[in-house]
Formats: structure tokens, sequence, C-alpha cells
């Protein structure tokens, strides 16, 4: 025994000041990973910490929400044109001419905006004209109701890949009013999406109807070119439990040679023509049944096949285009391995907050926030003079001290802050994976690595770029509860969970 801690004892004397360092910093990483545990639980054995794709750094789904969250959001894609009036007549009056209807190949976008044009309800043209109202079947007395089609128009559902159809947030009842950019019409951004098919639900069944046509803007006027506006013609159908008790109602005349018999009501089941009818009735008692009247149907009222105008409701598709060659796909941010006796305040992962755009040869920062106080430097690997660094460190990149916390609201707790714009930093080497570049914060005088190894504690994470990071020393899980729940979950539970 004594021998083995002398022995311990030597060792520790001659170890190299690296050796030491190393030891500094393996002691620094345990106790966080300690910390982390306790106030997160036990991460799940494939948690990725959001970088599990190696393209752009984060998986992210479709996003039909964009619209929700315009205060503040800066999208990575340029906003299409807003829709102006001049835009809605030219649509409306090409597409209200029956001549210019025809049928043209499907679009394929994956990254799409979808803009409002055409409300047949409400809408109307230069000289008044609106979308023309469409006709019921007649009912069981033979009534015809008129049918305002944009008004019961209802619910943009899109098909953006085989089995799988979405909702279009915000395109309810043939309209989008609830953001209007610069005053133009709303519109919704969809991201890994599809539009391999569209359809609407009709406010008064859970009828599905696809019937609509896509027109090229290009068609329609040269200054559309780029646009394709899909026109809905409106129809309502029967469900499955209407037509299994739809009757045709009416009336016929029973004759016995040239002698009229009398004339009588029928109902019979199903949507049937004349002969049907007759046939059905069958001869009676040697009567031949003619002058059959076939007034309506039960549910005929609720009914009609559309007009063939599809000015009932017009949306129009653009692709979404990336603001520039430079497309920040990912943002990380990151916890500088400092914690105290109140956890909830240290884990805000605001210490350092940048976004990533992972080109072909080099690798493009863009630092937002950095809530730390200690030298953080990044894409230095094993960084051993600090002067050697400084020109990678942020809070020089933000042009403040080691002291000044930037753009984290650390003013509002009393601590020394400073509002910034975004600062930039190119690194010429090519990451496939965010999570690859090299975060290190010095800390009681090593150099420590920030990390995101999988199944382990980590400090730091890749986030949606458009992520909202928490204010200086507030709660991660007091803001974002389900980080919790998202840290311990598994790939399954992982994907379903929306925790920012």
């Amino acid at each position: 025994m004594c021998f083995g801690f002398t022995s311990c004892s030597h060792d520790i004397d001659t170890l190299s000041q690296e050796e030491i360092d190393q030891m500094k910093a393996n002691e620094i990483i345990e106790n966080y990973k300690k910390a982390f545990v306790a106030q997160f639980g036990q991460p799940a054995a494939d948690q990725d910490w959001g970088f599990g794709t190696t393209t752009r750094g984060i998986t992210r789904s479709w996003n039909v929400n964009g619209n929700q969250w315009h205060d503040g959001v800066n999208y990575n894609y340029e906003y299409d044109a807003p829709v102006t009036t001049a835009e809605k007549n030219l649509v409306f009056n090409y597409v209200n001419n029956v001549n210019n209807v025809e049928k043209v190949d499907q679009i394929s976008f994956t990254q799409y905006w979808v803009a409002q044009i055409w409300n047949g309800k409400t809408d109307q043209n230069a000289d008044g004209v609106k979308a023309p109202v469409s006709h019921s079947y007649p009912n069981q007395n033979g009534a015809i109701t008129d049918i305002i089609g944009g008004a019961q128009m209802d619910k943009l559902e899109i098909l953006e890949k085989a089995g799988t159809w979405t909702h279009c947030n915000n395109f309810n009842a043939a309209d989008n009013n609830d953001w209007k950019e610069g005053g133009e019409e709303g519109r919704t951004l969809m991201e890994n999406s599809g539009t391999l098919s569209f359809r609407y639900t009709n406010s008064q069944s859970s009828y599905l109807s696809e019937k609509y046509i896509i027109v090229p803007g290009e068609k329609i006027d040269a200054s559309l070119k780029g646009f394709y506006y899909v026109c809905f013609d409106f129809e309502r159908g029967y469900t499955d439990a209407e037509w299994a008790q739809e009757k045709t109602m009416g009336t016929y005349e029973a004759w016995n040679g040239n002698n009229y018999q009398g004339g009588w009501n029928f109902t019979l089941d199903g949507n049937l023509n004349e002969d049907q009818v007759k046939a059905a009735i069958g001869q009676q008692n040697g009567r031949d049944i003619q002058n059959i009247n076939i007034k309506g149907y039960l549910y005929g009222d609720k009914h009609c096949d559309g007009d063939g105008n599809y000015t009932d409701w017009i949306v129009r598709i653009s692709p979404a285009k990336v603001k520039s060659s430079d497309e920040y796909s990912v943002r990380v941010i990151a916890e500088d391995l400092t914690f105290g006796q109140d956890l909830d305040t240290d884990f805000d992962f605001n210490d350092v907050v940048f976004d990533v755009c992972l080109k072909t040869t080099e690798t493009k920062i863009r630092l937002k926030a950095a809530g730390g106080t200690l030298p953080l430097i990044i894409g230095v690997d094993n960084p051993q003079n600090d002067q050697d660094y400084i020109a990678n460190e942020v809070h020089n990149l933000f042009g403040v001290g080691v002291n000044v916390m930037v753009n984290t609201h650390a003013d509002k707790k009393g601590l020394s802050s400073a509002s910034k714009e975004d600062a930039f930093l190119t690194l010429t080497k090519h990451y496939s994976n965010a999570k690859d570049i090299p975060v290190y914060v010095k800390k009681n005088g090593a150099w420590v690595e920030l990390t995101a190894v999988q199944g382990e504690p980590a400090s730091k994470i890749g986030v949606d770029i458009n992520f909202k990071w928490v204010d200086e020393r507030d709660s991660m899980k007091g803001e974002y509860p389900l980080f919790v729940d998202w840290v311990k979950a598994d790939a399954t539970f992982r994907s379903k969970i929306k925790w920012w």
C-alpha cells in the first residue's frame, strides 16, 4: 500500500504541465456531468444532441408553423413577392374563363411558400365579378340550393409524400389572415414537405375533395413566371355513411293499356336514374309504370358536383429560395461547464450561441450571443498559447472584454452586459457536421473542450436555426420544460417531441 502511494506521489511530481492541465480538465468535465444528470436526468443511450445528420448538422422536418412565430424570426429563405391586387385580378380573370382550364403536370417542390390569392366567398375582381355560385343536387321536393363554395371550403391539406397528408397551417375557411407581412395576404412556409396533391375538407361534412387544377403563372402573364396557382372547384360529395342511406324520391304513374290507374310517390335506395327506378318498381298487377318524375334525393341539397369553374379558392405555390449561398443550417448553444448551488440558473446554454454554414471548402460561423465570462474559442484544436487564438475568442469577436455578457439580457440580473450585432468567423477547415467544430473554454487554467458525445451529458447542443436562446441565468427547463423529457427519451419518442 505504502509503495503504491509513494509511486503515485512520485508520478504526480514528474507530470508535465500539459498532463496536469488534462487532469484538471477531466475533473471539471466529470463534475459537470454529475451536475447535468442531477438537473436533467441520465441521457438516453442514443441521444445525439440534435446533430443527427451530417449534411445540415441537425434533423429538420417540414415546418408548417413558421407563420405563427413570425415576430423576430429570421427565416433562412427569401420571402416570395407580396400578393398584389393586380396579381389577384390577373389570376381570377384567367381561371374564371373556363376555356383556359386544362390539366397541367403536378409541381414538385419540397421547400415552398403557400400564399392566399382568392376566397370565392368574399373576393371580387375590379369589375365586381365574384366566383359563380354552385348548385346542389335537388332535394326530395325538387328544390336546388345555391352554394357559395368559398364559404364551405376548409382546411387546406397537402400530400407531402405517399400516404402522408399534412394540414397547411392557417389556411382555414378558404382563407389565411393570420400573418400579413407588409400588408399582403397571409402565407405559410413549408419545409421538407412535398406537393404531390392538394385537397380541402367541407365545413358541413368530412368529405375530402381533390378537385383542382394547377396553372403556371407564365400562362397567365409574364410577370407571374415562377409562381404556380392551385385552383379549386367546390364540390360536396357523399360520405360513406350518407351514400349507404341515400334514397331517390319522386312520383310515377301506373297505366293499364290506355287507362290511367293513378299516381304514386316512391322512395328507393340509392342514387338512381329513370331506367333504374322503372326496373326497381317493376310492373304492378299488369300495369305499366310511366311518367317517372325524379324529384330529388334524401341528401341531395347538401351535394354538388362542382360547376367546372375553379375560382372558389386559389392559393399560390412558389419555391422558397435560400437567402444567400451562406446557408446557416444549424444553431449551436453551449454551456461553459460552470455551475453552482442553484443549478436552475446555471444550465442556461447561452455561454456561446452561434450559427453554422457548412460550405464545401470552409465553414462559416455567425456569432449570436456570449453569455459566459470565461475565455472561449471556436475552431481551434487543442489550444495551448492563449494569444495565438485571440482571433477565435468570442468576446474579442464581439469587441468586448471577457467579463461582458453579450445579447443575453444580463443587465436585467445586474451583470455586465452588451447588445451587439452578429459577429462572423470563417474557418478554413471544412466540417460535415457542426458537432465536430471544436469549442474550448479556459477554466481553472486549463482549456476544456465542450462536447456532444452520444449518450453522455452534453455541453453543446444543435438546435433549429430560429431557436430562441434563454436569457442570462434563466432556467433552461423553466423556459423549455419538454427539454428534460427530450434528454431522456429514445429516438422514436424524441422524434415526436418539439421541445423548443
